[in-house]
């Protein structure tokens, strides 16, 4: 299993508590109230002493007051130009993606990443290089190797088997088949990780890449690759979970939160609960004895 977040040397748990594991995180507190903030970090608040957790709401009250005083939104032109390269026909080829977003209506293009809508409220600051080359920056954006990294663990010999990973795309199962072989073969499901935005009520909104989004626009890049997509419907838009806004809270501010804010003064340094996602799947095995 791989992770962006390094775990740090294992101690002995306190007697009488669990122990958790939390990362840093920039957190969007600007636009979330107490009790949406509370859900995002009261974990790790309720680790530290009352002068600490005084100070770290004093910052969100702060960062509240950063987003009050912020003009509306005047949407600017996101769509820069579409993407003409070999590396996005590779792509459409792929029959991973044809079942995905085939029956879509969508497009590759640059987009300007500092008019895109955050639906996410945290993100764990990972800081990548951004590659200057257009293949290098196509890779980084719109990745062809769509493998989710996972640990199993198998209790032999009839289970539970146990997948899990630091991804949260893990979230169902993958089976293929070898005919020749008789072999049933039991994965991790894979994950188109491209960068994706979604164009609804004429705002475009971040579904997907929000760690290389959030680096390209510290690098200061103004065109970063990206598959758009129309949504048709609120459901084609909504990220479910307390880590993300609601689409409907978004869509009522005068000034939404975007990628770029994580940025900027709305967003404050906390930390957030380490998490794992994953399945566990149990064997039923049952002898049959029939006549061919």
């Amino acid at each position: 299993m791989t992770s962006s977040n390094p775990l740090p040397m294992p101690v002995a748990a306190p007697r009488g508590a669990v122990q958790k594991t939390f990362v840093k995180a920039k957190v969007l507190a600007g636009f979330t109230d107490q009790g949406h903030y509370q859900l995002l970090v009261g974990e790790y608040l309720a680790t530290l002493d009352p002068a600490v957790q005084t100070a770290k709401l004093q910052a969100a009250d702060a960062a509240r007051a950063f987003v009050a005083q912020l003009p509306p939104l005047t949407p600017p032109s996101v769509i820069v130009r579409p993407i003409t390269h070999p590396h996005v026909e590779a792509i459409k080829k792929d029959p991973l993606f044809a079942n995905t977003f085939g029956q879509s209506q969508h497009e590759f293009a640059y987009i300007n990443p500092a008019g895109v809508i955050a639906l996410q409220a945290t993100i764990e600051p990972r800081a990548d290089p951004v590659p200057g080359t257009e293949d290098a920056l196509l890779d980084f954006g719109l990745p062809r190797t769509w493998d989710v990294a996972a640990e199993v663990s198998f209790i032999q010999p009839f289970g539970p088997i146990q997948i899990l990973s630091s991804n949260p795309a893990m979230q169902g199962l993958s089976m293929e088949l070898e005919h020749a072989t008789g072999i049933v073969k039991m994965s991790a499901p894979k994950h188109l990780n491209l960068v994706q935005v979604v164009k609804f009520n004429n705002l475009f909104f971040l579904r997907n890449g929000y760690h290389r989004v959030s680096d390209a626009l510290a690098a200061g890049k103004q065109e970063f690759p990206a598959i758009v997509i129309t949504a048709l419907t609120p459901n084609d838009v909504t990220l479910g979970g307390i880590g993300f806004f609601n689409l409907g809270y978004v869509l009522g501010l005068k000034r939404p939160p975007l990628v770029s804010d994580f940025h900027t003064a709305a967003a404050v340094e906390s930390k957030v609960r380490e998490r794992r996602y994953g399945v566990i799947i149990n064997l039923d095995i049952k002898p049959i004895n029939i006549g061919v």
